[in-house]
């Protein structure tokens, strides 16, 4: 852990650069540890807030990843709490933002005191919002289309303040009439899931078992969607007795980035890999190293003229014709060490590079050579050479 967070390395322009005191994106690791983080220096925070004096008296404190929300007497005790958090760490600064006659907007929620002892709770959206929803005539299941609605309106009952939920609910009616979509059918939505909630708060049914009464145990079959096409198969796999579900199909982006996706340089990775002499001799190896940092060792070795190191290595000594080091391929990618050993061996054993390559021995693990007879069954590949399955 602590070889993990002390600096993270990347690459760019073909450069290696560092970052000190920060860890890999992506890592899983990163996540705990920064939540760790976060709740060692609140934790210290609140308890050094008890201490003061005059005290202060905190009455909530939440926090949802970087956005905290609290509660005090007054703004003077807000603004000796902040002096507080900020102490703990120089790297991690808290600013803050008050409530105002508005409310105080937290996450997507606007949070107000209406000044009896309770708070009123909306939605919040910020100003850049664009109203921009699925499309009704885009390729999509049309469940889906009405799951988004559903979406949004179990989250304005839930969320929302009693006062609140009419004036949220036609928000989005407009907004999805505005995308295409039909008021009836969204007024139906919204009676569909308040009756939900409506049967959940009585407490004569749970969500639970709602779920569980609403629940096929058949057979599912799972396709793109393809309009018009895609009603029929559901019809024709019902009568069969399956379940037809379908999936999204590529998105535009999906389609125009597919090929352009980072790849690693070649011979990144560990496993079995194949060298060849301009005379037509071939080698074959296996590394726990990434291929290219094994071949650069073979290099290395013949440049220096130590021998006995690998096979490759001393033929390239002998030889008159140059080692084709830059063409070297990898066979088969595998980090498992006898895997990658029994690979090895079938390799070498396949082609007999010891009485027609460089090869020293037919490697570990393979005793028998029974299966060779086989090999010559199997499929051709487009450089001529036998391919192993």
């Amino acid at each position: 852990m602590k070889l993990c967070l002390s600096r993270c390395y990347f690459v760019w322009d073909e450069e290696i650069h560092v970052l000190e005191d920060s860890g890999p994106i992506g890592l899983s690791l990163m996540v705990v540890m920064a939540e760790a983080f976060l709740q060692h220096h609140e934790c210290n925070a609140i308890e050094t807030a008890k201490t003061q004096t005059p005290p202060i008296n905190l009455k909530s404190f939440l926090r949802y990843v970087d956005d905290s929300h609290a509660r005090f007497d007054s703004n003077d005790q807000a603004d000796r709490f902040l002096l507080i958090l900020n102490a703990q760490d120089p790297s991690i600064q808290y600013t803050i933002e008050r409530e105002t006659e508005e409310g105080l907007n937290f996450l997507d929620i606007t949070a107000k005191n209406n000044g009896q002892g309770k708070y009123e709770f909306s939605i919040h959206r910020k100003d850049a919002i664009t109203n921009v929803q699925l499309k009704p005539t885009s390729c999509h299941d049309p469940r889906v289309l009405k799951g988004v609605v559903k979406g949004f309106v179990d989250r304005t009952i839930s969320s929302c303040s009693e006062q609140h939920i009419q004036q949220e609910l036609d928000f989005l009616v407009n907004v999805f009439v505005e995308n295409g979509y039909s008021k009836p059918m969204l007024l139906e939505i919204i009676r569909q899931v308040k009756q939900k909630h409506d049967t959940r708060s009585s407490g004569t049914l749970t969500r639970g078992q709602l779920l569980v009464d609403n629940t096929e145990h058949q057979k599912t079959v799972k396709l793109p969607w393809i309009p018009e096409v895609s009603v029929k198969l559901k019809r024709a796999f019902k009568k069969a007795g399956l379940k037809a579900v379908f999936k999204s199909g590529n998105n535009l982006n999906t389609i125009l980035t597919a090929s352009n996706k980072s790849q690693l340089p070649t011979n990144s990775l560990p496993g079995v890999y194949q060298v060849e002499c301009g005379c037509g001799t071939r080698y074959v190896g296996e590394t726990k190293l990434k291929v290219a940092t094994r071949i650069e060792q073979h290099k290395k070795n013949a440049i220096l003229g130590k021998r006995g190191n690998s096979g490759i290595s001393d033929h390239a000594i002998d030889c008159n014709e140059d080692v084709r080091w830059d063409s070297a391929r990898t066979i088969h990618v595998e980090s498992r060490y006898f895997h990658r050993k029994v690979r090895e061996a079938l390799e070498i054993q396949r082609r007999n590079l010891v009485r027609d390559g460089s090869n020293q021995d037919y490697g570990q693990y393979l005793e028998h050579q029974f299966w060779l007879p086989i090999m010559a069954m199997t499929s051709v590949s487009n450089d001529g050479q036998q391919s192993l399955m």
